[in-house]
Order: C-alpha cells, then structure tokens, then sequence
C-alpha cells in the first residue's frame, strides 16, 4: 500500500529525535524562486511572512508565487502590535457555545509554548501552521457521500489522541476538535522544525490538522499506484474553517499577539517539497470567516 511521504517523514519526527543541522532561527527557505524567511516581526513584518507562508498550494505541492495581498481581516490583524481581544470575551463566547477550551487548544489562562524548548526567555510560538491529515486515502474509488457528516468515521478524532501524536490540535469536517497535545507543550510537526531549525524551533511552531481524505491520481500521470493526490473540493467545510478560526483566536489571544498563520506545505518547501497540504485550502473564505467569527465574540 502506497504510504503518503507527509505521514512517513512525520511518525519518524514524533518516534525519535534528531540532530539539528541548522540552529537559526531566521534560516531562509526558496520555492519556485520566492524565499519565506522565519525571523522576529522587529525585522519582517507578520504581514510579509504571511504572504510567502500562505501561498496557493496547487497539485503535488506545487506552490504559487507570494501573495501581493492579505486578505482583509488577516491584513488587519497582523498589522496590530498586540490583540485586540480579551480572554474574558472569548471565554464567555465559548461558555455560551459549550465549547471547552481544553479542545481548541487549553486553557485561555496558560501561554503558548516558547522557543527553544520553552527556555524562559525564547520568544512565544509565532507560526501557526494548517495541515491536513490527507487520510483515509480512497483510491480509485470515490469519497463518500457522508464525509461532511459525523457518521463518517474518518470526523471521530479519538483516534489522533493515540500515540505517536502529530500536532496540536486536530479539526473535523463537522466543525469539533481535539488536543492531543496543549499549545504550551513545545511540539514539532515539519521536517524544517527537525531536520534544518532543531532544538531552537521546538515550541517556535503551533500545528493544526484538518481532517481530509484523498483519492489517487489515475496512473499515467507520474504518481506511483496508490497516490494520494487529490482532495475534494471544496477541500474544507464551513464547520471546519469556523472551528480553524477559533483555534487561531484562542492562541493568539493566549500568545497575547496575533500569530502568522503558514501552510504546512510552504513550511516545508525546501526540506520536503512534495508536501501538498492543506489542499484545496480556500483563503479568502477561511478570512470571511474568521471576520464573522470575531465579530461574533467581540458582540
């Protein structure tokens, strides 16, 4: 059975430890031609981070070029210098909803991890990475007419809480979610955070996987059988880009700044550059979204 590179590379993260072969933090990264560089907002701005870290990502991984724009609400965010939203608002926001804070993330009352392995004085987890699980692969068969339903088996998250465990927080196509790892705990979720920033990176990156199945790309294309090239379309659920939001709300208003949000894929563009996720990823949709949302909470 054709194993999905992403998977292969990241149970070995999660399994072992390895060697950093690069201590900067602001180690540079090129895709088609257009570097995203990881540094303190004091020398690039989380505007222009953004816009190399959330580029379209198309077929096999391939990446678009630099956004020339933020959509509106992020553009507005992440020209801010702290928050503005208070813990209180959103977590009488949730107590209305009955959403646990334990499943976005943790407590509102705890920081997010810190660099380098939390030490003291490393700066708060910056990036907040979107991936997506790109399981259960289908095939050649086509998906399910219930995957957008909780009857579908791959919406129950109880089995992303088992070991190893991947990232932070995973987001089903129904809009629930799950922790398996709180946002203090520094976490590692792409080979760029392993294999190129090490140890330094370690709590520097919060990770979110959205549920998302695949089918193969019919042979004759260049993918071995069993290829897992294809997501549906749209690739998320309104749900699911609302409950996104959410996670994004909750950590940022923990970090007391609002993070850059980065595709896993963009992340990972010079160590593992067949990544292709989160696929199918409407950005301008998920920002409408995320508009909605926090004029909701701050209501």
């Amino acid at each position: 059975m054709f194993i999905k590179r992403k998977y292969f590379l990241r149970l070995l993260i999660a399994l072992s430890l390895s060697l950093p072969f690069l201590t900067s933090l602001q180690q540079s990264m090129s895709a088609q031609n257009t570097p995203c560089t990881f540094a303190s907002t004091s020398k690039i701005s989380s505007r222009d981070q953004a816009k190399c870290l959330l580029r379209p990502i198309r077929i096999h991984g391939n990446l678009s070029s630099t956004l020339s724009d933020l959509p509106p609400t992020l553009n507005r965010l992440l020209g801010l210098t702290s928050i503005d939203l208070d813990k209180e608002t959103l977590r009488r926001y949730l107590n209305k909803h009955n959403i646990q804070e334990g499943d976005i993330g943790g407590s509102l009352d705890q920081p997010v991890s810190r660099a380098n392995n939390n030490s003291l004085n490393a700066d708060l987890a910056r990036y907040f990475i979107i991936h997506d699980t790109s399981t259960p692969n289908f095939g050649d068969e086509n998906f399910p007419e219930n995957i957008n339903e909780p009857s579908w088996s791959g919406n129950n998250l109880k089995r992303w809480t088992r070991e190893p465990l991947l990232a932070h927080v995973f987001v089903s196509r129904v809009g629930s979610s799950v922790t398996p790892v709180d946002f203090g705990t520094p976490w590692r979720s792409t080979g760029y955070e392993v294999d190129f920033c090490g140890v330094p990176c370690k709590g520097l990156f919060l990770s979110v996987e959205m549920v998302q199945p695949r089918q193969s790309d019919p042979p004759g294309h260049g993918d071995p059988p069993g290829n897992d090239a294809f997501a549906p379309t749209p690739g998320f659920t309104d749900a699911q880009l609302d409950r996104l939001a959410l996670v994004y709300i909750a950590a940022s208003v923990r970090r007391g700044k609002w993070m850059i949000p980065a595709f896993h894929s963009c992340i990972d563009a010079q160590t593992y550059g067949d990544h292709d996720d989160p696929q199918n990823f409407d950005l301008q949709l998920w920002d409408e979204r995320l508009k909605g949302l926090l004029a909701e909470i701050q209501s």
